[in-house]
């Protein structure tokens, strides 16, 4: 079986996914769509010593939380965006 795996980086630009119901309140009620990857853990105690991906929200630089790959798509690699949007 082919796997598509996206090769992310720090300050790539993501978009959270509804893949559970924090995710589709953080996306519905706070308009939290884009967010700026912050750290790339290969084994995260949160999620059973396996690979995390710790996001900032563009919005709310203050919120910040550990997903998984499935729940975050790339929208734009660091490479392409302004320096406003890094870190």
């Amino acid at each position: 079986m082919r796997m598509n795996i996206t090769a992310l980086k720090v300050g790539d630009m993501v978009e959270l996914q509804p893949t559970n119901q924090r995710n589709r309140q953080l996306r519905k009620q706070y308009d939290k769509w884009e967010w700026v990857i912050i750290k790339i853990d290969p084994e995260t105690i949160c999620f059973n010593n396996q690979e995390g991906i710790l996001i900032q929200s563009v919005i709310d630089r203050k919120h910040d939380r550990w997903v998984q790959r499935e729940d975050i798509k790339l929208i734009e690699f660091r490479e392409n965006q302004k320096d406003e949007f890094l870190l």
